[in-house]
């Protein structure tokens, strides 16, 4: 008897879309001096650099700051959590009623 597994979806890693810049010609210069002395294609040195940017502005937007006293409030629940009430023990038997499927 065999048992049907789901398969997780496959994420494509084809690079199939586009990022068109204009730039001055004495900045194209500047960037293909970088790329070069990394060893690295224009397309590969402005990829790598645009990502890394992009992560860091990202980074700094989602990031949660919290008063010391919400910290306090946080990691207490984290590490004394309450009881499960009906509604939460609900949502369990309802997630594992969809796992199974």
């Amino acid at each position: 008897m065999s048992v049907a597994r789901k398969r997780k979806p496959q994420v494509s890693l084809k690079k199939e879309s586009t990022v068109m810049i204009r730039t001055a010609p004495q900045d194209k210069v500047l960037i293909e001096k970088a790329a070069d002395h990394l060893g690295l294609t224009v397309s590969s040195f402005m990829l790598q650099n645009s990502l890394r940017a992009a992560r860091k502005e990202l980074s700094e937007v989602e990031r949660t700051s919290l008063t010391e006293r919400d910290a306090h409030v946080f990691f207490a629940a984290l590490t004394n959590p309450p009881a499960p009430n009906e509604a939460l023990k609900k949502a369990f038997k309802d997630y594992a009623k969809q796992s199974r499927k």
